[in-house]
C-alpha cells in the first residue's frame, strides 16, 4: 500500500531554484515538501563555474539578466556569506578582441548601474601574473565566487529547521490530475522502489533542465534549450578574483577562484537529453587553446578534472543558435493555469545560479496569490545560517554544542551524531588530506539514508582535491563499515561509485601528472584493492 502525505506546497527539484522556493515558502508559514530524484545540489546548480555574476557579462545583449544579477550580487552577500567570497573581478581586452565593444560594454554597465572602475594595466598584471601581458585594457566589476553545494544545502537545512521537509532519492514518476486540476504527485524512492503520494494545494516545478520532463508529465509542453557546458578545474588557485574576457560571452572566457582551486570554462553546446554529461578530450583542447588568449599558461597548468552540466535555457519560440550564447539568461515564471488551462501547477526555470533568490521570490508571490495567503518575502534580509563544520569539530568533545548548530543541517541526524562524538575516539584522523577533512566532520555531514560517499562529497569536498579521492574514498568507506555505519555491501556499492564518477572527469584531461594521478587510481583500486573495473 503507498504511503500517502499531505502538505500546501510542493517543490520538484533540489537545486538551488528549489531549494530557494522552499525557504521562501517556509519563511512565509507556508507547509512544503521539496522532492529531488537524486541528492541536493546533484544537477546544474554544482555543475557550473560558481561565478557570483556583477552583471557585466549580460549588460549588453541581456539588459533584463543584467540588472538582475547586479541586484542578486548585492543582496546574496549579505544574506549568505557563508558560501560567497567577494573576490571582485576583472574584463581584460586582448589584442584578438573588438575595439569597438569596449565603449558598448562601458555604455551598457553605466545603464544597468553596475560599477566599473578602469585600472592601470600594470596594477593588473601585479594583481593576477597569469593574466596575458598584452592585454589592452582592464576594468574591476563586483564579481564574487560562490560556493553552490554549500549555499544549496544551507538554504535547504534553513527551510528544514523552519518546518520544511526535504525527500531525497525520490522522482517524481507521475502527475496525478482530477479535471484540470493537479491534485498530487507520485514519487518513487530511487533506492527502495518504495511510492508515495503526495497531495498539496499547488506544485511547483524547479527541475532545471528536467523541467521539461516534469512537464511533460502533466501532459503539458515546454520548450527548453538543454545547453550544456564543459568546464576544467586547475590544480591550485592561479587568481585572486575572476578573470572575464570583454567581449560578447562565448567560450573559454572565465576564470573563477574557488577555495584553493581556479575553475576555467565554458563551452556551450545544445543537447537533447538533460543527463548527458559525456565530455570529449577535443573539446577540452579546442577550450584550453582558446583560454589562453587571457592565461597563456593555462595550456601547461595541471588539470585534475573536467566536469559539465546542463543550463536550463528557456525559449518560447523555435532556437537555431547551436551554442545558446544569443538565448537569454532570463527568468521564466509560467502559471500554467493561464497558459495551458491547468490549476495547480507552475514552472519556474531559466535564469542564473546568482538570481535564485529572486527567482524564489516572484515565484511564491505567485503562490501565496494563488493560495490565498497574505505574506512578505524577507529572504532579501534574512541571513541564512552557514554550517561550517571545521569550526563546529575544533573541540568534538563540545559534543552538546554541536547538536545546537547541527540541527540547522539538512538531513543529519543530531541525536545520533551526539552520541557518536562522545565515544568514537577516532574524530581527529583526517581522512582527506587535501582538503583537510576529519572523520568528525563526515558523521556530522552524513544524510540519513544509504551510505553514498558522493553525496558526503557535496557536504564536506571529501574528495575534491588533487587526488580525487585516490585515499580518502576507502578510508572513509572502511570507517563506516567498521563503525556499523554501513554495511560491506553497502560500502562496497558507495565506493565503486565514487571511483567512477572521478574517474570520469580524469580521464578528460588524464595528460601529464593527471595520467600519473589516474594510474595510480587504478593501481590502488583494481590491484590492490581487487575492484574490477567492470564493477565500477
Amino acid at each position: 500500500m503507498r504511503q500517502r502525505l499531505e502538505t500546501d506546497v510542493v517543490v520538484i527539484g533540489g537545486g538551488v531554484t528549489g531549494a530557494g522556493v522552499l525557504r521562501d515558502l517556509a519563511l512565509r508559514g507556508i507547509r512544503a515538501i521539496l522532492v529531488e530524484q537524486r541528492d541536493l545540489v546533484h544537477g546544474t546548480s554544482s555543475r557550473n563555474h560558481g561565478l557570483l555574476h556583477s552583471g557585466a557579462r549580460y549588460a549588453v545583449r541581456d539588459e533584463d539578466a543584467a540588472t538582475e544579477s547586479y541586484c542578486e550580487n548585492l543582496i546574496l552577500k549579505k544574506t549568505v556569506p557563508g558560501s560567497i567570497e567577494a573576490t571582485g573581478g576583472i574584463f581584460a581586452k586582448v589584442p584578438e578582441d573588438d575595439d569597438a565593444y569596449v565603449g558598448e560594454w562601458l555604455k551598457s554597465c553605466e545603464k544597468v548601474g553596475i560599477p566599473v572602475t578602469e585600472i592601470p594595466i600594470s596594477t593588473a598584471l601585479q594583481q593576477e601574473p597569469y593574466l596575458n601581458k598584452n592585454v589592452q585594457a582592464v576594468f574591476h566589476v563586483p564579481d564574487g565566487a560562490v560556493d553552490p553545494f554549500t549555499l544549496t544545502i544551507d538554504v535547504c537545512a534553513d527551510a528544514v529547521s523552519r518546518g520544511a521537509n526535504v525527500l531525497t532519492y525520490s522522482e517524481v514518476i507521475s502527475i496525478n490530475k482530477s479535471a484540470n486540476t493537479v491534485c498530487s504527485v507520485t514519487i518513487r524512492n530511487q533506492y527502495t522502489g518504495e511510492e508515495t503520494d503526495i497531495y498539496a494545494n499547488l506544485f511547483i516545478n524547479a527541475a532545471g533542465p528536467w523541467g521539461a520532463r516534469v512537464c511533460a508529465l502533466a501532459e503539458i509542453p515546454l520548450k527548453l534549450i538543454n545547453n550544456k557546458g564543459m568546464l576544467t578545474v586547475l590544480n591550485h588557485r592561479i587568481n585572486k578574483q575572476v578573470i572575464n574576457r570583454l567581449r560578447l560571452p562565448g567560450d573559454a572566457d572565465i576564470f573563477v577562484p574557488a577555495h584553493n582551486v581556479t575553475i576555467f570554462g565554458t563551452t556551450g553546446k545544445n543537447v537533447n537529453n538533460p543527463n548527458d554529461f559525456t565530455m570529449q578530450r577535443e573539446e577540452m583542447i579546442e577550450m584550453l587553446k582558446e583560454g589562453s588568449a587571457l592565461v597563456p599558461e593555462v595550456t601547461q597548468m595541471r588539470m585534475i578534472r573536467a566536469f559539465c552540466g546542463s543550463r536550463p535555457l528557456y525559449q518560447d519560440h523555435a532556437d537555431h543558435d547551436s551554442s545558446g550564447r544569443n538565448v537569454t539568461r532570463g527568468i521564466a515564471l509560467l502559471d500554467h493555469q493561464k497558459r495551458d488551462g491547468l490549476e495547480g501547477f507552475v514552472t519556474i526555470t531559466g535564469g542564473k545560479l546568482t538570481t535564485f533568490r529572486h527567482m524564489a521570490e516572484k515565484t511564491v508571490d505567485l503562490a501565496c496569490e494563488k493560495l490565498g495567503i497574505s505574506a512578505t518575502c524577507t529572504t532579501a534580509e534574512e541571513q541564512v545560517a552557514h554550517r561550517d563544520a571545521k569550526e563546529f569539530f575544533k573541540d568534538i568533545h563540545l559534543a552538546a554544542a554541536a547538536k545546537t548548530k547541527l540541527q540547522h543541517w539538512a538531513g543529519v541526524n543530531a541525536k545520533t551524531i551526539e552520541t557518536s562524538l562522545k565515544s568514537d575516539s577516532d574524530d581527529r584522523i583526517v581522512v582527506c588530506e587535501c582538503e583537510q577533512i576529519t572523520w568528525a566532520e563526515i558523521k556530522a555531514a552524513m544524510p540519513e539514508g544509504r551510505f553514498n560517499l558522493s553525496d558526503i562529497r557535496r557536504r564536506t569536498r571529501l574528495g575534491m582535491g588533487p587526488c580525487q579521492g585516490t585515499f580518502c574514498n576507502q578510508r572513509v568507506a572502511a570507517l563506516a563499515v567498521e563503525k556499523g555505519i554501513a554495511t560491506q555491501d553497502e560500502a562496497n556499492w558507495a565506493l565503486n561509485e565514487a571511483v567512477h564518477n572521478r574517474k570520469k572527469g580524469m580521464e578528460v584531461v588524464a595528460t601529464g601528472q593527471t595520467s600519473k594521478q589516474l594510474q595510480m587510481m587504478d593501481m590502488i583500486y583494481h590491484v590492490s584493492l581487487g575492484v574490477r573495473k567492470g564493477d565500477e
